[in-house]
């Protein structure tokens, strides 16, 4: 039986493909940039080449994840409930002490900057912004702790 194609040789056809290119000698003597970028074209000619193989692979393993999440094996919490609470009210802490910092950090800008007589409010601005945020963000990590937040709506009377 007769073959109705030509078998390609990878290695030639890339090697040819990748000679294509085609740049004065004299300059690539001369000029290390027309070396790196001849380099350059001829690593993008392999990878265009191999493009296909790569979205293949890709392909498999976006593919393969959702598989590895329904394997049994143990539960992705260790089995604790309060896990998901526990790294939410972490999350909270956390975010309100750098909002503190930061807002630290501004207000301190600010001075600096007043004192050199240098713009100064949009840091003093976003200081102050920074506290309330934090206010806030202790306000919700009280909620999430369970403690009640008591309001005096008597004005001391």
């Amino acid at each position: 039986m007769k073959r109705l194609y030509k078998r390609i040789d990878m290695r030639k056809w890339l090697h040819d493909r990748a000679g294509d290119v085609a740049i004065d000698e004299n300059l690539l003597q001369h000029s290390r940039t027309a070396r790196v970028s001849r380099g350059l074209i001829q690593a993008s000619v392999v990878i265009h080449v191999i493009t296909p193989v790569l979205v293949l692979v890709t392909m498999l393993a976006l593919v393969a994840v959702p598989v590895y999440a329904q394997a049994p094996g143990g539960s992705i919490f260790g089995g604790n409930d309060q896990t998901i609470g526990n790294g939410v009210r972490e999350f909270i802490k956390w975010g309100r002490n750098l909002l503190f910092l930061m807002g630290v950090v501004g207000i301190g800008w600010a001075l600096v900057n007043y004192t050199f007589e240098k713009n100064w409010a949009k840091q003093l601005i976003g200081g102050i912004g920074c506290f309330c945020f934090g206010g806030v963000a202790t306000l919700a990590y009280s909620f999430s702790q369970g403690q009640a937040v008591n309001l005096d709506t008597s004005l001391g009377n």
